[in-house]
């Protein structure tokens, strides 16, 4: 069997496992250490591929040490092309939100020429030593023949599996709330998202909020008519392309509108001066760039410069940079929406389809966001 072959017979296994309500047991040194990198999966993801990448290896190919992945090691491999090749697309296709976008091998974690051995794996660039210590565990424990690569990728999927099962539970529960939800004005609106925006980690939520909003615009006003509003960019700075957060094109795949989010972070002349040089030559009309900073600016000099600046560049380019707090430009987008419901049911749809594909939104997120619908849910 190649080694995408193996995934999905392996798969299988668990689903039918599953399906007959009998999980094998497997040793502690394995469920403990697994355990440890499915708790911590959020922000390791690329060490669970990389665990199973070299298990597919070692599955395969017997005779291979899979603490060496890289072809520059005597007697190395290449875990990066098989994980590109086999390991990302297959979690892309049954684990989604755990999935690297192109390889797990593009993180510091993972791609530096470190044999993932005991004896120098604590040079790895992993900050949480109990992960590292379970990834470097189960690694040796494979080589040392006291755990089987294939019960370690079993194990490791149902984890995911049952981890997926549980947040699809929280999904469809969040996505139902929203049905039920008495919306008084635009102020209670603003009132949930303000509490929902200080949870920690919540840098994206902002954006969705946005993107949500012009989901709406898009239906009700005529300054888009034509106009392609482009699927949510991936947060992270290492995925992320193009001009903003959120992208609104033309029809002929040119530049029309962009929104660049900063949270908790005052707005300063750096970032007007980044827009403009971003901007340059292109067709963008309008570049909006809004903070969830409780001071928009930071300092009154600072905005009356700013304002002062944009003023020059519109009058030098015609671009029109707007700078504003996001809750202001929320409330006025608001405005011109029919039924605040509709965007609601919008921001959580666009929430629980963002924790499916990626980490940067957290179960956390939901459940806190869900508990903020119930809130305001209609009595019977």
């Amino acid at each position: 069997m190649n080694q995408i072959e193996i995934l999905e017979k392996l798969y299988g296994q668990v689903l039918e496992f599953i399906r007959i309500k009998k999980l094998p047991k497997y040793n502690k040194l394995l469920t403990d250490n697994v355990d440890t990198l499915i708790e911590k999966i959020d922000k390791n993801k690329s060490l669970v591929s990389a665990l199973i990448t070299s298990c597919v290896e070692k599955i395969a190919n017997p005779e291979q040490d899979i603490r060496y992945h890289r072809t520059d090691f005597e007697n190395g491999y290449s875990a990066r092309v098989l994980d590109t090749k086999n390991t990302a697309p297959f979690c892309k296709k049954y684990f989604p939100k755990y999935a690297n976008k192109e390889s797990a091998f593009l993180t510091l974690a993972t791609r530096e020429k470190i044999a993932w051995t005991k004896e120098t794996g604590d040079a790895l660039k992993i900050r949480n030593k109990a992960v590292k210590t379970a990834f470097l565990e189960i690694l040796d424990a494979i080589e040392n023949r006291t755990v089987k690569p294939q019960n370690v990728i079993v194990y490791t999927f149902t984890k995911l599996y049952e981890l997926s099962l549980r947040q699809g539970v929280i999904f469809d529960d969040t996505i139902e709330s929203s049905d039920f939800v008495n919306i008084i004005n635009i102020n209670t609106i603003l009132e949930m998202l303000d509490k929902h925006f200080v949870t920690k980690l919540s840098s994206r939520l902002p954006v969705i909020a946005i993107y949500s909003v012009y989901e709406q615009l898009f239906k009700q006003v005529n300054r888009y008519n034509g106009k392609v509003l482009r699927p949510l960019n991936v947060h992270t700075s290492s995925d992320k392309h193009g001009y903003g957060d959120v992208e609104i094109w033309n029809r002929d795949k040119t530049p029309f509108e962009m929104v660049e989010v900063k949270h908790n972070i005052p707005i300063d002349r750096n970032l007007i001066f980044d827009i403009v040089k971003k901007s340059a030559e292109t067709s963008i009309e309008r570049y909006y760039i809004l903070t969830t900073a409780k001071d928009n600016f930071i300092s009154a000099d600072e905005e009356e410069y700013i304002n002062k600046f944009i003023l020059k560049i519109r009058n030098d380019t015609g671009l029109d940079v707007i700078a504003n707090g996001i809750r202001y430009s929320l409330k006025y987008y608001l405005r011109f929406i029919s039924d605040c419901k509709d965007f609601l049911k919008s921001y959580t749809k666009n929430l629980v389809e963002d924790a499916k594909i990626s980490t940067e939104v957290q179960e956390f997120h939901i459940t806190t966001w869900r508990n903020i619908l119930q809130e305001h849910r209609l009595s019977d």
